[in-house]
C-alpha cells in the first residue's frame, strides 16, 4: 500500500487489514449473490457500507491508494442505492474492485487505472439505469429488493422515490434479472428483554501464546517428576495421592485452554472461496454452486495458515476435473448446476477437511488400477498423473494432488479418495486437530521411545516365520504381503537384534505400506508436540518431540519418512559404563524441548546428566557440584550466553580444564574463530548436527 506513515503503528495496521479482510469477504458474498439472484433485502445496504468503512479507515490511516479504490466502489453503490436498481454488468467490475482491494490491504496490488474506468463507467451506467422512463432494451438490471422501481409490475414505488407514482414499462423477461424479495419486518424490541452482552475480542500474539505452551510443557514435565518421586508416599498417604489427582486435574485443563488459544475456526480462511470457485467456474464454462459445512469446526492456527494452498488445489480439480458442463449434466439426468462442497468434520483430535463434488467421478479404468495399486489416492496423488484429457490453465499438468498428500503427511495426518463412476468424488484430509496434540501410537526400539501419529497406523500385529519375497522379509497381512523393517534401521539408530515374535506396526504413507518392527508398544497417547527447532536442521522426517509421563523424549517420526526407508537421521547409543566409568555432563540451553532431547541422548549413552537453562544458571550448578567432568552448551542465551560461559569457566583456576563443548545454529568462521579464542574444544552446527558425532566427541574429550 502506497502512503504509508513509516512510524504507523504496526497494531492498528493489523487491525485495519483484518478488518478489511472480513469486509471485503462480506462484500464477494453479496455480490455472488447478487449475480445468482439469492441477495436479500439488505444486500446493497450491506455493500455499502463495507465499502464506505474500508474507505473512512484507510482513509485515517494514510492509505490514500485503498482510499481511492474503495471511494471508486462507494460511488457506484452510491448510484444504485439511488436508483433502485443494480445492472447486470456491475457485478463483474465490483468483484474486481474487491479483488484489487483485497490485494492492495495484502500489499500485492498492481496498477488500477483501468479500474477506476470501469467504475466510474459503471457508475454512470447506474445512474442511466435510474431512468425508469426509457430503460435500454440491452442492459439488464436488478431491482434491489424492498427500494427503487420494480420493473415487472404495472407500477414503480419505492420507500426512496420521490415524485409521482409513474407505470413502469414492460420489458422482455430474457433481458432483466428480477429480485422480488419483500422488505423484512424489524420487530420491536421488548423492554423486558435482557440486553446481550457484548463479546468482547482480546489480540494475543501467537509467540505469547506458543510460549505458553511451552511454559505449560515444563510445568507438566515438573509435575511428573514431583509424582515419581512420590510414588511410594502416594500409595500409603491418600491425601497424597488426592492432592497429585487434583493437580493432574487442574494442569490437564491448563494444557487444554492452553491449546485451544491455539485453533481457530475454519471460517478464518474460507472467505475468498466463494469467488475462487465462481472464477474457476466461469473459465471452464461451468455453473457451480459452492457451499461451506461445519465453517465454525477449529483447527490449529499453523493449520489454518497453511490450508488454504491445498483447498485450492483441490477446488480446482473438482470444477475442471469433476464437474460436467451444464449440457454433459442434463443428459446424465443431473441438475445443470454442478454442487462443491468443503465440509470439516471433527474427530476427537482429528479433523476431517472434505472437497466433495456431484460431478463425474472417476473412470471405471482409474477404479480397477486403484484395485490393483490398493487404493484411489495412491493412484491419483502418484506425482505426474493426471486425468485430464489436455492440458489447460487449471490442470492436466498431474500436480497437485500429490502436494496435497505430502501436506497431510507432513502434518501428522493421510489423505483418502472416495469416488464411483458417475457419482461424483470426495478428497478427504484427516488432519490433527491442533498441531500442540498429536494422538501418536508410543513404541520402543534400543533405548529410545518414538511416536508414530496414529492416523497412519492402520494396525498392529505380531511378526513370526516370516518369508522372503525378493529377497526380504515380507509378512501377509489381510492378504497382502507387506515389506517387514527393523524400526530402528528406518530411523538409523543404533539397537540390539529384535526378540523373537516380536511387536510390528503396519504403517501407511506416501502409497506405500510396511511392518514396522520394535521391542514393544507402549500403547496411544495424546502428547504436547514440542518443536526441535534447529537441532535437526537439514534432516527431514521429524514432526517434533513430546515430554512422557516418566520425563522421557520420544521423538515423533514423520510416517512418510519410515515408508521410505530413507536414512534420515542417527540415533545411536553408545555402550553404557559401569558407574564408576560415567563421567557427569551439564547441559546448557535455553529451549526447553533441545534441552530435554540433548539430555535424553546422553543419558540413553550412560551418562549422568544435570541441565541449565542458561549461563548464569550453569555457573551456579558447577560452583555446587565438582563431579561434573564436561559442558554442552548453546552460544545465545539470556543472562550469560555460551561463549560467556566458557570465558568464566577459562578464568576460574579451580576448572579451567574443563571440556566444553558448544552446539549453535551460527556456524560462520566468524562464529567458530570467537568459539575457539573463547577456549571452546569442540564447536558443532546444530544445522549439520549428528547425535553419534556429539557422542564420539563426547568421548573423546571425557577420555572414556
Amino acid at each position: 500500500m502506497s502512503g504509508i506513515d513509516t512510524e504507523l503503528n504496526a497494531e492498528l495496521t493489523e487491525i485495519f487489514r483484518e478488518e478489511a479482510i472480513t469486509r471485503l469477504d462480506q462484500m464477494d458474498a453479496a455480490l455472488l449473490a447478487m449475480e445468482s439472484g439469492d441477495a436479500g433485502a439488505e444486500t446493497i445496504d450491506s455493500l455499502f457500507r463495507n465499502a464506505h468503512t474500508i474507505k473512512g479507515s484507510a482513509a485515517m490511516l494514510g492509505f490514500d491508494d485503498v482510499r481511492a479504490l474503495a471511494y471508486a466502489v462507494e460511488d457506484v453503490l452510491a448510484r444504485v442505492r439511488e436508483t433502485g436498481v443494480f445492472p447486470a454488468e456491475l457485478a463483474e467490475p465490483l468483484l474486481r474492485a474487491t479483488a484489487a482491494l483485497r490485494a492492495q490491504v495484502t500489499g500485492t496490488a498492481g496498477p488500477i487505472d483501468d479500474l477506476l474506468e470501469d467504475l466510474a463507467a459503471g457508475s454512470a451506467a447506474a445512474s442511466a439505469s435510474g431512468d425508469i422512463r426509457a430503460p435500454g432494451p440491452s442492459a439488464p438490471r436488478m431491482g434491489i429488493p424492498g427500494r427503487g422501481p420494480e420493473v415487472s409490475g404495472p407500477e414503480v414505488s419505492g420507500p426512496e422515490v420521490s415524485g409521482p407514482e409513474v407505470p413502469g414499462p414492460e420489458v422482455p423477461g430474457p433481458s432483466v434479472a428480477e429480485l422480488r424479495v419483500p422488505e423484512p419486518k424489524r420487530p420491536e424490541p421488548k423492554q423486558s428483554e435482557p440486553k446481550q452482552s457484548e463479546r468482547r475480542t482480546l489480540r494475543v500474539p501467537a509467540e505469547k501464546i506458543d510460549h505458553l505452551l511451552d511454559v505449560v510443557g515444563e510445568v507438566m514435565q515438573q509435575r511428573r517428576r514431583l509424582a515419581h518421586s512420590l510414588t511410594e508416599e502416594a500409595r500409603q498417604s491418600p491425601e497424597i495421592a488426592d492432592a497429585l489427582g487434583g493437580g493432574d486435574r487442574m494442569l490437564k485443563e491448563l494444557k487444554d485452554t492452553a491449546v485451544g488459544l491455539r485453533t481457530l475456526p475454519l471460517a478464518v480462511i474460507t472467505g475468498p472461496l466463494p469467488r475462487a470457485v465462481r472464477d474457476f467456474a466461469h473459465t471452464a464454462g461451468k455453473s457451480v454452486e459452492f457451499v461451506v459445512t461445519g465453517p465454525d469446526t477449529e483447527l490449529d492456527r499453523v493449520i489454518l495458515e497453511s490450508l488454504s494452498e491445498p483447498l485450492g488445489h483441490l477446488l480446482r480439480n473438482a470444477v475442471n476435473h469433476g464437474i460436467e458442463s451444464p449440457a454433459e449434466r442434463e443428459r446424465a439426468g443431473k441438475p445443470p448446476r454442478g454442487r462443491v462442497e468443503v465440509r470439516a468434520v471433527p474427530h476427537g483430535s482429528l479433523v476431517e477437511i472434505v472437497v466433495a463434488d456431484d460431478g463425474r467421478g472417476v473412470s471405471r479404468e482409474v477404479v480397477e488400477e486403484a484395485r490393483r495399486e490398493g487404493s484411489l489416492a495412491d493412484v491419483l496423488a502418484r506425482a505426474g498423473y493426471s486425468t485430464a484429457e489436455e492440458v489447460t490453465d487449471l490442470a492436466g499438468r498431474g500436480v497437485g494432488l500429490d502436494a496435497v498428500k505430502t501436506y497431510a503427511q507432513s502434518l501428522g495426518g493421510r489423505l483418502e479418495v472416495r469416488s464411483e463412476p458417475g457419482r461424483g468424488m470426495e478428497v478427504i484430509l484427516l488432519l490433527p486437530l491442533a498441531l500442540a496434540l498429536l494422538e501418536v501410537l508410543l513404541l520402543e526400539r534400543g533405548d529410545a521411545v518414538y511416536g508414530v501419529p496414529l492416523a497412519a497406523v492402520e494396525e498392529a500385529v505380531t511378526v513370526s516365520g516370516t518369508p522372503v519375497l525378493e529377497g526380504r522379509p515380507a509378512l501377509d497381512v489381510r492378504g497382502r504381503m507387506l515389506p517387514v523393517v527393523d524400526f530402528a534401521a528406518l530411523v538409523g539408530a543404533s539397537a540390539p537384534p529384535p526378540a523373537a515374535r516380536p511387536p510390528g506396526l503396519v504403517i501407511s504413507a506416501g502409497g506405500r505400506r510396511i511392518v514396522a518392527i520394535c521391542d514393544a508398544l507402549r500403547g496411544q497417547e495424546e502428547v504436547v508436540v514440542k518443536p526441535l527447532g534447529p537441532l535437526f536442521g537439514g534432516a527431514s522426517g521429524y514432526l517434533g518431540a513430546a515430554i512422557l509421563g516418566d520425563g522421557r523424549i520420544a521423538l515423533l517420526i514423520d510416517p512418510a519418512m519410515l515408508t521410505r526407508g530413507h536414512r534420515q537421521a542417527t540415533i545411536m547409543a553408545a555402550p553404557a559404563p559401569g558407574p564408576a566409568a560415567a563421567p557427569k555432563i551439564l547441559v546448557v540451553e535455553d529451549s526447553f524441548t533441545v534441552r530435554e532431547l540433548q539430555r535424553s541422548i546422553l543419558e540413553a549413552a550412560g551418562y549422568p546428566v544435570v541441565t541449565a537453562r542458561d549461563g548464569r544458571d550453569a555457573l551456579g550448578i558447577l560452583d555446587r557440584d565438582p563431579e561434573i567432568a564436561l559442558v554442552v552448551s548453546d552460544l545465545e542465551m539470556p543472562e550469560l550466553d555460551g561463549l560467556g560461559l566458557t570465558r568464566a569457566i577459562r578464568a576460574d583456576a579451580a576448572r579451567s580444564s574443563l571440556p566444553v563443548i558448544i552446539i549453535t545454529s551460527l556456524g560462520s568462521e566468524d562464529d567458530q574463530r570467537r568459539g575457539i579464542e573463547a577456549g571452546v574444544d569442540a564447536y558443532m552446527v546444530k544445522q549439520r548436527f549428528d547425535q553419534q558425532a556429539l557422542l564420539t566427541t563426547v568421548e573423546r574429550l571425557v577420555g572414556r
